[in-house]
């Protein structure tokens, strides 16, 4: 056997003290320059909120989730996502090696990837491969196919650097997610397409602490129809405004100190050949202070 193939597997399952880009904080630069984006030819990403997306092909992504928009966040997840109207096993198999590596530095899972086309729910492939990651995972999705690394939370807490002073400096926004929808259907994390729900965006603040005075939403769609990708931004708006009694769709804030809750209403019509993968909130806040921020956060509909 050719000494390079004898050498394969342990090239990909080398120990887990392997470099990997989980729990790490890293620049869009280091992303780039990775063996997995010299492969791909990643490109600038789209930066969404916490989210870097490179799609490197028509059909694959790959995206980088951080603990928050700010420089320096370390990594909480790397997803490779097929669309679905685009699988192939033989690449799609690759990719996922390749990301794996990116995420771990090795490649815990060199199974197949089929099964992952049929996973309707959360499929763990490997479970807690080392201390950093909770597992490697896939799941089937309307649109797409998706292969996750995540960072294990306690892995996180107990490797995270010392907590910065949040209380000098001016206001700036700290961290922003959605943290759940309530509609007809429960309560969930995500969006159900055809279903209204109002949705929680938690923000919370560092710096000067300064009372919230108005808050400016718009909204920006993404669907799949035809085959094409698109990204819309709604050209309406919303405004919320303190004192002010709001109507039965309107937002809603409350401030408990740095913690800001914006509860908003949301709802995705179906259309036949459109299959919408995201709605993404902007929100402009101003403060009291004369500090104006903006959160740019995805959520997913299902």
């Amino acid at each position: 056997m050719p000494r390079l193939l004898r050498s394969l597997p342990a090239l990909l399952l080398a120990p887990a003290s392997a470099a990997g880009i989980i729990g790490s904080s890293v620049t869009t630069t280091q992303i780039q320059q990775s063996a997995f984006c010299q492969q791909y030819t990643c490109g600038e990403p789209f930066v969404r909120g916490r989210d870097w997306q490179y799609p490197f092909t028509r059909y694959q992504g790959l995206t980088v989730t951080r603990e928050s928009g700010e420089p320096g966040s370390r990594v909480v997840s790397v997803q490779l996502w097929v669309r679905n109207d685009g699988l192939n096993a033989t690449a799609d198999r690759q990719a996922f090696q390749q990301m794996q590596k990116l995420a771990l530095g090795y490649v815990p899972y060199t199974g197949p990837v089929e099964p992952c086309y049929a996973a309707m729910s959360t499929r763990t492939l490997v479970k807690a491969p080392d201390e950093r990651a909770t597992g490697v995972t896939c799941e089937l999705w309307d649109s797409t196919t998706d292969f996750t690394v995540n960072a294990d939370p306690a892995y996180m807490t107990r490797t995270a650097p010392a907590p910065v002073t949040i209380s000098s400096g001016p206001t700036k926004l700290n961290t922003w997610a959605f943290t759940t929808c309530v509609g007809a259907g429960g309560t969930n994390s995500y969006l159900t397409m055809g279903e209204a729900a109002r949705c929680t965006l938690r923000v919370t603040t560092k710096g000067e602490q300064s009372a919230v005075v108005k808050a400016e939403l718009q909204y920006e769609i993404e669907y799949v129809q035809n085959g094409q990708y698109v990204k819309k931004l709604l050209p309406e708006k919303e405004l919320w405004l303190p004192g002010r009694a709001p109507g039965p769709l309107d937002p809603r804030l409350t401030q408990q100190g740095r913690a800001i809750d914006l509860n908003v209403s949301l709802a995705v019509k179906k259309v036949p050949g459109r299959r919408v993968t995201s709605v993404n909130t902007i929100a402009r806040l101003t403060f009291a202070n004369g500090a104006v921020k903006t959160a740019y956060e995805p959520l997913l509909v299902r």
